[in-house]
């Protein structure tokens, strides 16, 4: 039987997480975002450190590459309005709305005039995400010198952690200079050596999002022909598991991230009484439908990555149908082709050696790693690593 509504999703929820954990858990679904910030390490170093100066930054003790406020002020602000900018995609912004509300209302007038600056500026400095985005963008074990496909990208939260970990490094020595474009899937494959990334989105109105995410995060000349960063608008589950000519073009990927599309619990949590979104329109049926659609989007990813290469799958799910449900699903159907891998391992890059860490306060699954905000402050966010052997 379906289960729709407010009282289903409680009902659906407390049974898969029980009734001593799941009041505090709903509490910490309700509550305000905490995000943390990447600074663009595309500035020079006094404009990074100009930045971290004026928005009271300081390293983040626990997520590499990213920053927390050292003011509770500040860091009431940022996450009020960061849904304008962060990885949960075009919904966080009626959250974000509602909180700058209540924010404004209550700040001084220097503080008022600060949120308003925000919520006007292009955040050319600075992208708020949540600190789970930051986790599983690491735990892909980027490297500069990989090709990598972000198959899910928009709304361009995880992009900009991908291309900060590409190229971040050898930000003073751009690609080549050339005309900028606003096209999508512009510019020819670049040849087979060296870093570059793919953002591919289906939806064309987010499509546009990431385009204009992008370009006011990176220096033009990443977006350029020639460049080493492409835009794609391809949908994922179109041809059945075979690989979308669009994207198979640039040839397989050492890494593949699939940020699926899926049922956004918190964004549901958070949603006034009676929105179009809320919980009130919740159903079991669309648990199933995402699964099903997340399960062929998985099956693409597996034939875009060559052989030895990565796919992180991950959602901001809490149904098990939709995290470990579709991983233990896609294995099944590839068979020996694939092998579930750790989130992170010893041996590979500092930063996913920081995400190692990170793991204790994590849910661990059958074959993955679930971050909820009761016990790790942010998330939800499910993921798990999945190696192509054969």
């Amino acid at each position: 039987m379906s289960m729709r509504g407010e009282a289903g999703w409680h009902a659906v929820y407390q049974k898969a997480y029980g009734k001593d954990r799941w009041p505090g858990l709903y509490k910490a679904l309700k509550a305000t975002v905490s995000h943390v910030a990447l600074v663009n390490p595309f500035l020079s170093a006094d404009g990074k450190a100009r930045t971290c100066e004026e928005h009271n930054l300081r390293e983040h003790p626990g997520i590499p590459l990213v920053f927390e406020s050292t003011s509770d002020e500040h860091a009431a602000e940022q996450s009020a309005l960061a849904g304008a900018l962060d990885d949960n995609g075009e919904e966080g912004l009626e959250d974000a709305k509602a909180d700058a509300k209540g924010a404004c209302s209550s700040a001084g007038d220097g503080a008022s005039t600060y949120l308003q600056e925000i919520v006007e500026s292009v955040m050319l400095p600075l992208y708020f995400l949540d600190g789970a985005s930051v986790i599983a963008a690491l735990a892909l074990g980027v490297e500069p010198g990989m090709s990598v496909l972000d198959l899910c990208a928009a709304p361009g939260g995880k992009s900009v952690i991908l291309a900060s970990m590409l190229f971040g490094a050898s930000a003073a020595q751009p690609p080549p200079s050339a005309v900028a474009t606003d096209g999508v899937e512009s510019g020819a494959p670049p040849p087979q050596r060296g870093s570059f990334l793919v953002c591919n989105e289906s939806s064309r109105t987010r499509v546009h999002r990431l385009q204009r995410v992008l370009r006011s995060f990176l220096p033009a000349e990443y977006l350029a022909p020639g460049g080493r960063v492409f835009v794609t608008n391809v949908d994922a589950t179109a041809n059945a598991g075979k690989a979308p000519v669009a994207i198979a073009r640039f040839g397989f990927f050492d890494r593949v991230l699939v940020d699926a599309p899926c049922s956004s619990d918190r964004h549901l949590a958070r949603q006034a009484k009676g929105t179009p979104h809320g919980l009130a329109h919740w159903a079991s049926g669309v648990v199933k439908s995402n699964a099903e659609r997340q399960y062929d989007i998985l099956l693409c990813a597996a034939t875009l990555v060559k052989k030895g290469g990565m796919i992180l799958y991950c959602t901001c799910a809490l149904a098990e149908q939709e995290n470990d449900g579709v991983v233990n699903k896609f294995l099944k159907k590839v068979g020996k082709a694939f092998q579930v891998e750790p989130i992170c391992s010893s041996g590979e890059e500092d930063h996913c050696e920081g995400v190692e860490r990170l793991m204790a306060s994590a849910d661990k699954t059958a074959v993955g790693a679930l971050f909820l905000p009761d016990r790790s402050s942010f998330g939800p966010m499910y993921m798990a690593r999945l190696r192509k052997v054969g």
